[in-house]
């Protein structure tokens, strides 16, 4: 399958499968990866800690209907499936981050990158921006400056700087709704709850391997989050320098 073709089919199962606005900042030792590389698809798995929302519950005001309360179970882990082209010094990544699809463009080189990344289908009627709003556009991305250090044919070192708007799950739940038969639990319905983050991290990558660490300060809701990954790359050619 060619690049156009795999484009077109990762194209098609966002729009089927976009169930969610959320985005985190992607990898960057992908990112920068790809240069001077025809294609790179990186396989990417996320674990997050620190001020994480864990089964917060509480009630609100401006939802719709006297007994809903939102529970907040923020999601500790990512999967990512990212597939980079890149011509001369410029790279697209397409592909999912979890059930959100994502792109990643930006300008990429040796030693230096800046890239960008927003979900692809940012409309949504369950979005919370910290106004207290219920609907709206929950576009989530940002940006990301890169340097990186190349040591010989197969190390690579890099540190990061970012600033974005994050997003993390929350549920609306009728816990007093009354069905045919009395009082009973309804499910949650999933939404999104929006932040803005600032941070830095750093990356070791040999050859297709890379771990990375990333500290963000969400000073919306004035939290430390923590980011650990790994990632498992897939090169269309043999690396270049």
């Amino acid at each position: 399958m060619n690049w156009l073709a795999y484009l077109f089919v990762l194209l098609v199962a966002a729009m089927l499968a976009g169930c969610s606005v959320i985005t985190r900042p992607p990898s960057a030792a992908a990112f920068m990866n790809s240069y001077r590389d025809e294609s790179v698809t990186d396989v990417n798995f996320a674990m997050y800690g620190g001020d994480l929302v864990l089964n917060e519950s509480k009630r609100t005001d401006y939802l719709p209907k006297k007994y809903d309360k939102v529970e907040s179970s923020e999601w500790f882990a990512d999967l990512s499936l990212i597939y980079y082209i890149n011509k001369f010094h410029f790279t697209v990544g397409l592909g999912f981050q979890s059930l959100t699809p994502i792109w990643q463009p930006g300008f990429v080189s040796r030693n230096f990158g800046i890239m960008a990344w927003s979900n692809l289908l940012p409309l949504s009627n369950r979005i919370d921006d910290g106004s207290g709003k219920t609907d709206g556009v929950g576009l989530t991305g940002g940006i990301s400056a890169i340097e990186q250090l190349v040591v010989g044919d197969k190390i690579r070192i890099g540190i990061t700087e970012h600033i974005s708007k994050n997003g993390r799950e929350s549920y609306w739940n009728e816990d007093e709704c009354y069905g045919a038969f009395g009082p009973r639990r309804c499910i949650g319905e999933a939404k999104s709850v929006l932040y803005t983050e600032i941070g830095v991290g750093v990356y070791f990558t040999y050859r297709m391997i890379s771990l990375e660490f990333r500290y963000g300060r969400d000073v919306t809701e004035k939290r430390n989050r923590f980011t650990f990954s790994f990632d498992y790359m897939f090169f269309s050619k043999e690396q270049s320098e």
